[in-house]
C-alpha cells in the first residue's frame, strides 16, 4: 500500500498495477450526477477490480455501507481486459478541495502513463441534445469531432473537472468532459447517454437498457444521500458546471 502522509489529497493504490496506455475515467458527483451514475454503471456492470481509493482530512464524515462494512467515499477501479480504469465519488468536493483534488490527479495520471482522462458531467441546455462535450486541447478536440459528439464552443465550469480539464491542457494526455444533458438532481437519462458515449470513445459494450429500468427505483435514494451530504455542511459546495 503507497500512502503519504500529511498531503491534503492522498492516492493510495492497495495493489500495484500498471495503467500505462489506460483510459481513465473520472466520475465525482456534478450536475444531475449524470457522470457519477453513469461510472458506477460501468465499473458495477463490466466488474472492475478496486485497487485503490482517494482519501483527504477534510473528506466529510460519512460513509455508504455495503455488504456490511464501510466504503471509501472515492474510490479507483480497474477493467484490465478494456485497459480502463475509474474513480467513482460519493463526496461532494467543494471548492477549497477542488484544486488540490485535480492537481493531484493531474500527477498521478502523469506518473502512472496514461494516455487518455474521459471525465464526466452534466449540462442543463433546455431542448438540447442529449451529450455534449469540450476537450483539454486541439488533440483532444479532434478525438471528440470524430466521434461526433457536440462541442460546447463557450461556457464556464468549475470544480475538479474544470481544473482537471486545465491541468491536462498542455500534457500528451487525450482529455476531454463528456456532459449529459441533465433535467433533474439524479437524471439517468442523461447518465445513460454518458455510457454510451464512454463506449464508443473506448470500444467497450454494454447494454443501458437496465440503467433505465432501474432509474424511478434508484433516483429516490441517490437523492436523499446527496441532500443528506449537502445538508450536512454549513454552506452548500457549489463546483456545478454552468453553460451558455
Amino acid at each position: 500500500m503507497n500512502k503519504e502522509r500529511g498531503k491534503l489529497v492522498e492516492i493510495v493504490e492497495t495493489k500495484n498495477i500498471s495503467l500505462k496506455g489506460y483510459t481513465f475515467i473520472e466520475g465525482f458527483p456534478d450536475l444531475g450526477l449524470a457522470g457519477t451514475i453513469g461510472t458506477k454503471y460501468l465499473v458495477d456492470k463490466l466488474k472492475f477490480e478496486q485497487f485503490g481509493y482517494i482519501d483527504s482530512r477534510i473528506f466529510l464524515p460519512m460513509l455508504r455501507i455495503q455488504n456490511g462494512v464501510p466504503l471509501h467515499p472515492v474510490r479507483l477501479y480497474i477493467n484490465k481486459k478494456n485497459k480502463v480504469a475509474a474513480v467513482v465519488a460519493e463526496q461532494m468536493i467543494n471548492n477549497l478541495l477542488a484544486s488540490e483534488m485535480a492537481t493531484t490527479l493531474v500527477e498521478w495520471v502523469k506518473k502512472k502513463g496514461i494516455k487518455r482522462v474521459i471525465s464526466t458531467s452534466g449540462v442543463r441546455i433546455p431542448e438540447g441534445k442529449s451529450i455534449y462535450a469540450f476537450a483539454s486541447n486541439e488533440r483532444s478536440k479532434k478525438v471528440i469531432k470524430e466521434n461526433k459528439v457536440e462541442l460546447i464552443d463557450n461556457g464556464i465550469t468549475s470544480g475538479v473537472t474544470a481544473l482537471l480539464m486545465l491541468g491536462l491542457k498542455d500534457n500528451n494526455v487525450e482529455a476531454f468532459c463528456l456532459l449529459g444533458n441533465a433535467k433533474n438532481n439524479a437524471d439517468y437519462n442523461a447518465a445513460a447517454e454518458v455510457v454510451k458515449a464512454i463506449c464508443k470513445l473506448t470500444g467497450m459494450s454494454i447494454d443501458v437498457k437496465p440503467l433505465l429500468e432501474d432509474a424511478k427505483k434508484m433516483e429516490q435514494v441517490l437523492t436523499e444521500h446527496l441532500k443528506t451530504i449537502e445538508e450536512s455542511q454549513e454552506t452548500k459546495a457549489d463546483s456545478t458546471p454552468m453553460y451558455t
